[in-house]
């Protein structure tokens, strides 16, 4: 028996669809208002139902930067399709260039700077976590603020 053929499945995201989320804040390390990043939740637990799984796309104006932050309950891994950038991992600065894929284990500080004259982008997965909230999100300036404290 031959599988059936649809072009319409609730699996099934087209990017055109995907709004980019106008909840994260700048001051939790995405972007800022002179060099914005455009973040675009693709795969996870409410798009798709996903169980442990995250994709996801951002657009980084030249200069945005993804300030440093941690995922407690997830790895990443960021794979440029155009651009160029610095991708931090723990404490080195990766280059990064259109075609490089970087991995993030657990609990990893990272962030990543667009450096080239144009847009950068960037899709990015999360493993083991189905949304940004079960992944964790710690920004490195909340942790030390937390450590002062």
């Amino acid at each position: 028996m031959s599988p059936r053929r649809v072009s319409e499945h609730p699996l099934k995201r087209s990017l055109a669809d995907v709004p980019v989320d106008g909840t994260l804040e700048p001051a939790e390390g995405w972007g800022d208002e002179r060099a914005p990043m455009a973040v675009q939740w693709i795969v996870n637990d409410a798009t798709v139902g996903a169980a442990q799984h995250v994709v996801g796309l951002t657009v980084f104006q030249p200069g945005a930067k993804h300030r440093a932050h941690r995922h407690p309950n997830a790895e990443e891994a960021q794979y440029l399709i155009k651009g160029q950038g610095l991708a931090l991992v723990g404490d080195v600065e990766i280059e990064q260039r259109a075609g490089d894929t970087v991995f993030v284990p657990r609990n990893e500080w990272h962030g990543f700077e667009a450096t080239g004259e144009g847009e950068t982008v960037m899709i990015w997965t999360y493993g083991g976590a189905p949304s940004l909230e079960a992944a964790g999100y710690v920004p490195r300036e909340r942790e030390r603020e937390r450590e002062q404290a």
